[in-house]
């Protein structure tokens, strides 16, 4: 056996005991939080995804200050200026992104079990249809716009911020190649193996800040988020169900306090995200901050699992989480795109740069300007979700074990990520 392979149970050879020694009316076993979420949906996870995905999109809209002098378009972001990285402790969600694609990649794997090769493949075929339309529009944009008159500088500007978007996709897949390897080790050290991934990107800081190895850096590009991925590999097995509320509120006060330590006593910058004159980017590799805003991020939402529940499982609220489950890869792939949209109206168009950062004329236009954007957004998703909804051909899968009672009949549509944390 190999650690991708399956653990099996050896048969037993002993003999059946006799009618006698049989219960006639066994006592089920209790249904515990991971049972019941291996059985379907998890409205903690729907709901973690659905505010990731807002979340994301709503920083983004949030960062931009741009102008244009006739030649180029500069564009800065708002939240490097004065106390603006405290935002970024906020909005950066990505560690809570990759907690949920790990806890939907274990359960899944635990519903019907299916072999690294297909199982990579069929993540893969379903995230490659709506990336290529993107990448085909966007490559038709910086090709035909300047031919029609926009300015070619402001549209290489554009064309060069909007895929960058990709990193989170490339990122997932390589987690999602992993996966099986991760759950064997995880399977057989549990926390064990979360100590070595997160004691592992504290030693490539040290090693890379103290020892000046420089290069070593990327490994945390998968050390982190492999952080943050088996954590949710744990939750979806149960680990963390016996654990306290206030006891996972403390865990997260000390991710926030370890946080608090690592820029103050570090050299890491204050943002949690790429801010312009920072030195480096606490996010590209990402460093030990990211594993201390993770164990903040993640155990603060445990504590708060039972309102999370209770607020997901209400109807109106999960008909919100179910459509943008279902079209989640669409918006986070065409959200920039709209608010470049929005940008060559007011900035191009008008003739008119964007307000001056939290001024009073910033705020009074953020309703109008997040409306703008969210217009132009709407249109796009209805112009491409149905890529993203079409549901892949089904096809036998060599070596997949049945599914059980609990898993749905139905292929997931595409846009749900196939697991991901931005499903």
């Amino acid at each position: 056996m190999t650690l991708l392979d399956r653990p099996t149970l050896a048969t037993p050879t002993t003999a059946a005991p006799p009618p006698s020694a049989i219960p006639t009316a066994p006592t089920p076993a209790p249904v515990t939080q991971s049972v019941a979420r291996r059985a379907g949906r998890d409205p903690f996870l729907d709901l973690l995804r659905a505010v990731g995905t807002v979340a994301v999109i709503l920083a983004h809209w949030l960062m931009p200050q741009v102008s244009w002098d006739g030649a180029t378009l500069h564009v800065t972001n708002v939240l490097g200026e004065g106390a603006g990285w405290v935002v970024t402790w906020v909005i950066q969600v990505i560690p809570l992104m990759f907690f949920v694609a790990g806890a939907a990649t274990f359960s899944q794997l635990d519903r019907r079990w299916v072999p690294w090769g297909p199982f990579v493949t069929s993540r893969v075929r379903r995230l490659l249809p709506p990336v290529a339309v993107f990448a085909g529009v966007w490559l038709a944009i910086a090709v035909v716009l300047p031919e029609l008159g926009a300015p070619r500088g402001a549209v290489r500007v554009a064309a060069t911020i909007a895929p960058q978007l990709l990193w989170y996709l490339g990122v997932y897949v390589i987690l999602v190649a992993c996966s099986h390897l991760l759950r064997a080790c995880y399977l057989r050290a549990r926390v064990a193996s979360l100590l070595v991934l997160g004691g592992g990107a504290v030693l490539v800081d040290v090693l890379r800040f103290a020892g000046g190895v420089e290069q070593i850096a990327v490994a945390n590009l998968f050390l982190v988020w492999a952080f943050a991925y088996t954590l949710g590999f744990a939750y979806a097995d149960g680990l963390f169900d016996a654990v306290p509320r206030r006891a996972c509120a403390a865990l997260s006060g000390l991710g926030f306090v370890a946080l608090v330590a690592a820029v103050t006593l570090g050299p890491y910058p204050l943002s949690m995200v790429g801010m312009p004159g920072d030195a480096f980017s606490n996010m590209g590799p990402p460093t030990v901050c990211l594993v201390a805003l993770t164990l903040a991020q993640v155990f603060g939402a445990l504590a708060l699992r039972p309102v999370i529940v209770g607020c997901a499982r209400q109807t109106q609220v999960a008909a919100v989480l179910g459509w943008i489950s279902a079209r989640s890869m669409t918006l986070y792939l065409w959200h920039l795109t709209a608010m470049f949209a929005v940008v060559g109206v007011v900035v191009l168009g008008a003739n008119l740069d964007l307000p001056e950062g939290w001024s009073g004329t910033w705020w009074e236009t953020r309703p109008v300007w997040f409306a703008a954007c969210a217009a132009v957004l709407a249109l796009l998703v209805r112009v491409f979700a149905p890529v993203e909804l079409r549901r892949p051909a089904r096809s036998s899968i060599p070596g997949a074990a049945p599914a059980s009672r609990g898993d749905t009949a139905r292929e997931r549509p595409a846009g749900q990520f196939a697991g991901s944390g931005i499903a």
